[in-house]
């Protein structure tokens, strides 16, 4: 982890929920490149630095911010990551004309409606601006082998690719505004243009070689993009085929609800979700082995060391189940 990943990733906040706001306003990005305009990883650390004391309020305080997001029932982590995006845009930067999950469809004879796409967020930094139009999107991708020999970037129960995803991003979603039937939803697209861009974070996790160390992998091509050289990444592995990576002799773990994915861990050093190497295994064994499920799902697993009275993370993988 280089020094810019490790100061950020050390965030200054108590509570988990303004810990993963931080981490939503400026985590790396994962490209650096792309066809369409990218959010810029360094304004958005401006901002952070910017609205520190807001944030340290809301950690004295959580409270607004629990508020905002209890009034979201989804339990999904993409829905749970446009809600702090919401809480941002609106109750920090306090921009104006914002619309969020706005939906364009087009009127079709003797079948209803067809659905062509949604705004993820609308809204325009001073009043006399130009309208932002943002695509946002989080997502956790394993670098893998395919058959066919090509390297992939693939979700942790391989359903999708990042490839494919940012194809419809910048061939698709960020074109919405130019449809007719979006200008019509909302007259103001036509006002003094629309500046849209994409809003991409997560974080990209490599294989372990048989030793537990990460292997040296060339970047993966994703068509027109380059990756981000800060990009958050971890690690990921079979169980019982490759050795849990790390070398600290006193390290803990901890296995991660998909809600507690984004930013880095930091607990107590009496925190009961504390796991040593051996209760660890047995969760996994229990989790893979006994399940009686055909396949069961990948877990995110968090390595943590001491540091000024807490466990801290220090690196984060998938536990894959046996080949």
């Amino acid at each position: 982890m280089d020094k810019e990943r490790q100061s950020f990733s050390v965030l200054p906040y108590t509570h988990s929920v303004v810990r993963d706001l931080a981490w939503v306003m400026a985590s790396p990005g994962l490209l650096q490149c792309a066809p369409q305009t990218l959010v810029s990883d360094d304004w958005c650390r401006e901002v952070l630095i910017r609205h520190h004391d807001d944030l340290s309020a809301l950690d004295n305080n959580p409270a607004p911010l629990q508020k905002a997001l209890a009034q979201c029932r989804s339990q999904r982590l993409g829905i749970y990551f446009e809600q702090l995006m919401l809480y941002w845009l609106r109750d920090i930067l306090r921009v104006e004309d914002l619309q969020h999950n706005l939906p364009v469809s087009r009127e079709q004879t003797g079948s209803g409606k067809q659905t062509l796409g949604a705004f993820d967020f609308l809204f325009r930094f001073q009043p006399d601006g130009p309208l932002q139009h943002w695509e946002a999107t989080v997502k956790f991708y394993l670098l893998k082998t395919m058959d066919n020999g090509e390297q992939r970037w693939v979700g942790p129960e391989g359903r999708d690719r990042l490839d494919l995803k940012l194809q419809r991003m910048f061939q698709h979603q960020l074109h919405l505004s130019q449809c007719p039937e979006a200008q019509a939803v909302t007259p103001a697209l036509a006002d003094k243009g629309v500046e849209a861009a994409a809003f991409i974070k997560g974080y990209l996790f490599y294989p372990l070689d048989g030793e537990g160390t990460r292997e040296a992998y060339t970047a993966v091509a994703v068509p027109a993009c380059e990756l981000s050289l800060d990009h958050l990444r971890g690690w990921w592995l079979h169980w019982g085929e490759t050795a849990l990576p790390g070398a600290l002799a006193d390290r803990r773990w901890m296995v991660l609800p998909k809600d507690r994915w984004l930013s880095s861990l930091c607990l107590s050093e009496a925190s009961a979700d504390v796991l040593d190497e051996a209760a660890l295994g047995d969760h996994c064994h229990r989790h893979f082995c006994s399940s009686r499920v055909a396949s069961p799902r990948p877990l995110l697993v968090v390595e943590l060391a001491r540091q000024s009275g807490a466990w801290r993370e220090v690196s984060r993988g998938f536990v894959l189940p046996p080949q």
